[in-house]
């Protein structure tokens, strides 16, 4: 009969003492997501590194309304079993992630103490069985009315794994200063949150914040380097540290993991009425970005994010762009569109993170004393440079 133990102090220090463990040492680590679909490539790009990386996360498995886990790696299947074995013997920790983005079903599952607990159970017995380090849960879209019930289960996950002396991952997404989200703010703009950062500190041994897709989210970044030029990065390293000061007034730098891009964003961009529009088009790879460039004759150079990035015309026009991906910024005319909208062609604006970019986050993560870095992805489309600047 599984039972909750909130006050007895030692089971107190069973509980925390795994996370003093794991937290110690001192060393910056780095991490790394190897998405199932490049997972060929991804494995072969990461072998040829053991030694950089402290965790690897191969993504993902799901999980179906009900609760119960979906191995959408196929992780029994070639190449995942020699190259786990690899992991093993560089002594790499194997953290897999449980990837779910439906907030209703989350909402449904967790709300109810016997499916949740039952989540739990298959979870901690997952990691058990494939003999993991640890696991991420990376739980994103959730409602606000579900951070309770999310409290619960990763209360539930680190009793369970913590007596495997095994390792939580929390995977959270990034918290913008609000000051920065609105012109005026609300009031009541805390019941919006679905993460309890506290409850998020004292059960997860790490945080991996998803510091990126930051497109047109702040206000007061667009104002200052969107106005009159196009801006719309993946991550800005002045949005990144916004991020962080939000999420190092609740949890303890030693477990916050800094989650760094690889890939970057396609836009279609036009201006009228002192309005920039930006409709997003599809993603990009790195070396997707630079074949564009290459194909089109263009050498991207570093914008006002400090990514690289390029604009071209083109006479396709995009039709049905979802709401959902379409944004407008108030803004002067920016000038490197001046030309490129007309009756016969449409400006896409291009842009995207590389090894220079991910240095800068590096240093910040390091100058403010974070646990490490993650990236996503890793999957034998990131910058190669990338390598080099994880020291």
């Amino acid at each position: 009969m599984y039972k909750r133990i909130l006050i007895a102090s030692s089971a107190i220090i069973l509980l925390l003492s795994p996370l003093c463990t794991l937290a110690a040492g001192g060393k910056f680590q780095y991490a790394g997501w190897l998405p199932f679909w490049k997972k060929e490539a991804g494995v072969a790009d990461i072998s040829q590194n053991w030694g950089m990386l402290s965790e690897v996360s191969p993504f993902s498995y799901e999980v179906n309304a009900n609760g119960t886990l979906v191995d959408k790696m196929k992780i029994h299947e070639a190449p995942w079993p020699e190259w786990l074995a690899e992991a093993r013997k560089t002594k790499t920790k194997i953290i897999p992630s449980i990837a779910w983005f439906d907030g209703e079903e989350i909402h449904a599952l967790l709300s109810n103490k016997k499916s949740r607990l039952a989540h739990e159970d298959a979870i901690a017995k997952l990691v058990k069985d494939e003999k993991f380090d640890g696991i991420d849960i990376d739980y994103e879209a959730k409602l606000a009315e579900t951070k309770p019930y999310f409290s619960l289960l990763v209360e539930g996950l680190a009793l369970r794994l913590h007596a495997q002396k095994k390792i939580l991952s929390c995977t959270i997404e990034p918290r913008t200063p609000v000051a920065s989200l609105y012109d005026t703010v609300p009031k009541n703009y805390q019941s919006q949150y679905a993460n309890d950062y506290v409850a998020l500190n004292r059960y997860c041994d790490e945080v991996r914040i998803m510091a990126y897709d930051q497109g047109t989210i702040d206000l007061k970044l667009d104002a200052q380097k969107g106005n009159g030029q196009l801006y719309a990065p993946v991550a800005d390293i002045d949005w990144v540290k916004k991020v962080l000061g939000e999420t190092m007034k609740t949890i303890s730098k030693q477990k916050i993991v800094l989650g760094i891009p690889t890939y970057g964003y396609e836009y279609e961009v036009s201006w009228a009425d002192g309005v920039a529009t930006y409709r997003r088009l599809r993603s990009h790879t790195f070396f997707q970005a630079m074949n564009r460039a290459d194909a089109i004759g263009l050498e991207p150079l570093r914008n006002s994010a400090g990514e690289l990035g390029f604009l071209y015309a083109t006479s396709t026009r995009t039709e049905g762009v979802s709401s959902a991906l379409t944004w407008f910024v108030s803004s002067t005319l920016p000038s490197a569109i001046v030309s490129m909208n007309t009756t016969t062609s449409v400006a896409r604006f291009v842009s995207f993170a590389d090894a220079q970019s991910a240095a800068g986050e590096i240093a910040l993560a390091k100058k403010l004393g974070l646990r490490g870095a993650a990236f996503f992805k890793l999957d034998g489309d990131q910058d190669p440079f990338l390598w080099q600047v994880m020291k």
